[in-house]
Parts: C-alpha cells; sequence; structure tokens
C-alpha cells in the first residue's frame, strides 16, 4: 500500500449546443491523504511512558521535602533593631549648650564663640538663610547647640522665635539641611475683674491685668462706650479669657470668650460666637451683633484736648471760629486708625491741616484725620481701608500747638458730631442659630460666675487676680 493516495471530485461543466452553460459533470480526481509510516509509531509510546515516569519521580520528591509540623525545629526569629535604645544612645553621645541672644548677636559669631570652624559656620548660616535671617537674631532668643562628644563637633542648631517656632539646623551626609516646625500649645481658660479708676488702663494696670487684655476689651465695647470721654470712676467690668502656654511656660494671653462692662449704670454684655459660614464676632445676649458700621474714636488710648464746637477760641489765631471736629491729645507717632470702611479719597499736604487722609465710606458719610506726621504704607487715592485698619500717625503738621489728632466726620456733605450718631449694627445672629447661641451664652455665664479671681503668686503676667481652667 502506497504511503499517500486520496481521491477528489471535481464539478466540471460542458458547454450545450447552442454555446449556453450546460449541466454538471463529475467525474474522479486523486486527492492526497497523509498517514504516518507504522515504524514511527513504538518511539512515540516510549516517550509517552519516560514522561509520566518522571513526573512520578518529581511529585514523590517534592512531597519528601514537605515537613510534618510537629517534626521541624523552632527556627530564630531575625532581630528587629531597637530603635528606642539606639535613640536614647544618640543622645548620650550629645552635649548640649544653651545660649541666650543678646543684643548684635548673629549666629556666625556664636557658633565661632563655641569653636565652630568658621567655613562651616558659614555653611550652616547659609543653610537657615530660607527660614530666618541669621544676622538679626531677636534680643533673648534662646539657642541650643548640640555637640557629638566623640569626635567632637557640632551636630544640631535649634532657634526658638519666641513665636510658636522653632528652627532646627542639622548635620546630614548631604551638608546642613534646615527645617522648622510649630511648638504645640496648651490654652487654659482665665477670668478677670476690676473697677475703674481713673482710666481703663490704669484700672487694668492695677489689677494685674495685662494691657492688651485692656485693649481688646475697649475694642469689643468700642461701638458702645467711648472709652476716652463716657468712662465714669466705679465702672466695673469682667472678663473670660484664654491663656496660651508652650512647654509649660506662659506665652500670652488669647482671644476674649466674654465680657460684660457696667458703664454709668448700663449693663453692657459681648459673646464672642461664630456663625457657622461666617468669622466670629461679639454679640449681646440676644443675639445682637457689637459691631456697627463705624468706630466712635480712631485712636485707642488718648485724651479728648478740644471737642465738636460751632464757636471756639483758635489757640493760635485767637479769634473764636466753629471747630467742626475732635482733638485726640496723644503722642507723636500714635497710630490712627480708619473709623469704617471705605476709600482714600486724598493723603497728603491740606494747609492749615497739615497731613491729612480723607475717607469716602458710602454715599452719605465721610472721614477726614489731620495733623498727621506721616501716613501708613499703602495709603494713597482710591485705596481702599477697613474699619480698624492703621491709615497714619499722629503728628503736629499744619497750625497745631502740640501732637494731636483733629478727627472729622460728615454726614451727607455736613459735619456732625460722630459721639452724638447713633449707627446701625451688623448682621444679628441668624434665626435658625440661635438655640445654640443660646446655649453657648449659658455656658460662657456659668464661667463668668463660678470662677472668681484670686492673687496666686505664681501665676504668670496678665494672670495675677486670675484663676486658670482647663477647657
Amino acid at each position: 500500500m502506497p504511503p499517500f493516495s486520496a481521491t477528489r471530485l471535481l464539478r466540471l461543466t460542458e458547454p450545450d449546443e447552442h454555446g449556453t452553460q450546460g449541466r454538471m459533470r463529475w467525474r474522479n480526481r486523486p486527492k492526497l491523504t497523509l498517514r504516518a509510516p507504522s515504524r514511527g509509531r513504538p518511539l512515540i509510546r516510549l516517550f509517552l511512558v519516560l514522561g509520566v515516569l518522571l513526573s512520578c519521580l518529581i511529585t514523590a520528591r517534592s512531597f519528601s521535602l514537605i515537613e510534618e509540623p510537629w517534626q521541624t525545629e523552632p527556627r530564630a526569629l531575625s532581630r528587629y533593631p531597637d530603635r528606642f535604645a539606639d535613640k536614647q544612645d544618640y543622645r548620650e553621645s550629645l552635649r548640649a549648650v544653651t545660649y541666650q541672644v543678646r543684643p548684635g548677636d548673629t549666629l556666625h559669631q556664636i557658633l565661632m564663640k563655641h569653636g565652630v570652624d568658621s567655613r562651616e559656620a558659614a555653611a550652616l548660616a547659609a543653610a537657615g538663610k530660607p527660614h530666618w535671617n541669621p544676622r538679626q537674631l531677636r534680643n533673648r532668643e534662646c539657642l541650643e547647640l548640640l555637640f557629638l562628644k566623640e569626635p567632637a563637633r557640632l551636630e544640631k542648631v535649634r532657634c526658638h522665635d519666641g513665636e510658636g517656632r522653632v528652627l532646627t539646623i542639622g548635620r546630614t551626609p548631604w551638608g546642613w539641611v534646615a527645617s522648622t516646625r510649630a511648638e504645640p500649645e496648651f490654652v487654659t481658660i482665665a477670668t478677670a475683674e476690676g473697677t475703674v479708676r481713673g482710666s481703663l488702663y490704669r484700672s487694668a494696670a492695677d489689677e494685674g491685668i495685662d494691657h492688651d487684655l485692656a485693649f481688646a476689651l475697649a475694642d469689643i465695647f468700642a461701638w458702645d462706650i467711648d472709652f476716652l470721654a463716657d468712662l465714669r470712676n466705679g465702672d466695673r467690668y469682667s472678663l473670660l479669657y484664654e491663656q496660651r502656654f508652650r512647654n509649660g511656660v506662659f506665652v500670652g494671653n488669647g482671644r476674649i470668650l466674654a465680657a460684660r462692662f457696667n458703664n454709668a449704670g448700663t449693663r453692657h454684655e459681648a459673646y464672642l460666637y461664630e456663625v457657622p459660614g461666617t468669622e466670629a464676632g461679639y454679640y449681646d445676649r440676644d443675639g445682637r451683633s457689637l459691631r456697627r458700621e463705624f468706630l466712635k474714636s480712631p485712636l485707642r488710648y488718648t485724651r479728648i484736648s478740644s471737642g465738636f464746637s460751632r464757636s471756639r477760641l483758635h489757640p493760635i489765631f485767637k479769634v473764636c471760629r466753629p471747630h467742626f471736629g475732635i482733638d485726640y491729645a496723644a503722642p507723636v507717632g500714635t497710630p490712627v486708625a480708619t473709623v469704617g470702611d471705605g476709600r482714600v479719597v486724598s493723603a497728603g499736604w491740606n494747609k492749615g491741616f497739615g497731613r491729612c487722609v480723607e475717607i469716602r465710606h458710602n454715599g452719605s458719610y465721610s472721614s477726614a484725620y489731620g495733623h498727621l506726621s506721616r501716613f501708613a504704607p499703602g495709603v494713597r487715592p482710591g485705596a481702599a481701608v477697613k474699619q480698624g485698619q492703621i491709615i497714619g500717625y499722629v503728628g503736629c503738621t499744619g497750625w497745631a500747638t502740640g501732637p494731636h489728632l483733629d478727627f472729622r466726620f460728615k454726614r451727607d456733605g455736613r459735619p456732625v458730631n460722630p459721639m452724638q450718631v447713633r449707627f446701625p449694627t451688623a448682621d444679628p445672629v441668624p434665626r435658625q442659630h440661635l438655640a445654640a447661641f443660646g446655649e453657648h451664652v449659658a455656658r460662657l455665664e456659668g464661667e463668668l460666675l463660678t470662677a472668681r479671681t484670686k492673687t496666686d503668686d505664681t501665676a504668670p503676667p496678665g494672670a495675677l487676680a486670675a484663676s486658670s481652667k482647663t477647657p
């Protein structure tokens, strides 16, 4: 039998006598078919048997390598490095030196005094320049120098700037690297109270209350009380405020949370509250905002030397003429703040008013500030200003016999006495938040009633006659 044989049918067509396609005829044609020779089959069977045997051997070998749990011996676990021990060893290898900055000191000079090479000191100072000016260290700043004992060399420098920021410059394989971090603060709540004798600021000093709290208290009630003209001896006040500590050291007072002021028989109250979606502000018990469209005074601490009058003897010309303004006597350089939001109309020399700033607040009101020694940066015609923003400083330019501020206020172009005008208030607490506001007020009132101040010899400045409580 030949190794290859095949048959195939072919479909043929023949034309008929008319030349058209005729019927189809089929005939046989050889077809190729592949057949394996019989002598190759034993080899295939042999390969198949050898493959099965080899797979069995491999499977048996893998099972023999598996150890039963009870047949294995415990293996020693890898030892993890003790980071705490390493850190303790590193600390013991360092020697710390604390230095308090003195006037005129620079970082380079301090490092040279402690044996640091000049080139290395320059590199360290250069690494810290993005974060501070090493030539202008603040007086009484604290520097901590960490030296490695073996070999003796400087490893790290820390600087506490007194404002809650710590700058660290450390040695690395790539050179000196600087970083900053904020020191955590701990806030407590304290209360203080006092009685006005002479002025608010003098009585606060007598009670051992920091002047910054007295200024903040005056700012809270500045729309309702003129602390230059409305105060009476015997007026009483009390406040609940925050105290800030870092590393157990008192660093300053925080916000006033609640305050009361009895002025000439009228009781004023203020509670700090933040309406969701807005900035925190002060409100009375009923949720009315204490903030008004204009402040009563552009200065914080001074006295009125001349009031609003339609006939006043001029100190220079010695003739009687109207004085449609209020003169505030104050030292040269005392900051002057705008009484309301607005836009600067003019800032320059204005004849007898000397250096003067005029501000238009809206379509009806405008204010003017005369006899300034200089203007604040950015105060120029067309500049927008916010209520309480510093616009200049007290001076005695123009027709003035001494340093003072001539403050004038106009409504619809006519001069008015700002101390007799009642301005509209800002938005109150929204009705949907009054319930939460009432609970907040009740809690603050409880603090004011129960926390009474007592003198403590260990109390920090500003906390004398104040009792502290954790919030």
